[in-house]
C-alpha cells in the first residue's frame, strides 16, 4: 500500500514524459515516510476522451492514492504535498492538477504475494 493511480489527458504525453511523472509520484510517496517503499505501487492511465470545463485545449492530471485506514488528515495532506513538490516543475503547463487520498476498507481488500 498505497496504490498511486495517475490519470492524465492524452495530449500531455506530448508535453511531459509520463514515465518521469510516474517516477516522481512514486518518489513523493516514498519521501512522505508514511509507507514501506516496497509496498508502494504506482501507475498511469491515459484518458483519450475527456472534457475539462469549457476550454477546448485544457488538460488535466488526477492522482488518486488508495491507502489502508489509519492515517490522519495531516498525514494525507503531507503525502499530497510531498508529491506536489516533486511534480510541480514538470507540470507547469497542466491546466488542472488534482489529488485525493481514499481509505480502503480492510474487509474489502485482498492481497496475495507469491515468491
Amino acid at each position: 500500500m498505497p496504490h498511486c493511480i495517475l490519470e492524465y489527458s492524452a495530449p500531455l504525453a506530448e508535453q511531459i514524459v509520463i514515465d518521469t511523472l510516474v517516477d516522481l509520484v512514486h518518489r513523493g510517496a516514498i519521501e512522505s515516510d508514511l509507507f514501506e517503499p516496497a509496498s508502494i505501487k504506482s501507475r498511469a492511465y491515459c484518458a483519450e476522451h475527456y472534457c475539462v470545463g469549457e476550454a477546448n485545449d485544457a488538460n488535466f492530471i488526477h492522482i488518486g492514492f488508495k491507502i489502508m485506514p489509519g492515517r490522519t488528515s495531516e498525514q494525507k495532506l503531507h503525502l499530497m504535498q510531498c508529491v506536489d513538490r516533486l511534480i510541480a516543475p514538470l507540470c507547469d503547463t497542466v491546466s488542472s492538477i488534482t489529488m485525493e487520498v481514499l481509505d480502503i476498507e480492510r474487509e474489502h481488500y485482498f492481497k496475495r504475494l507469491n515468491g
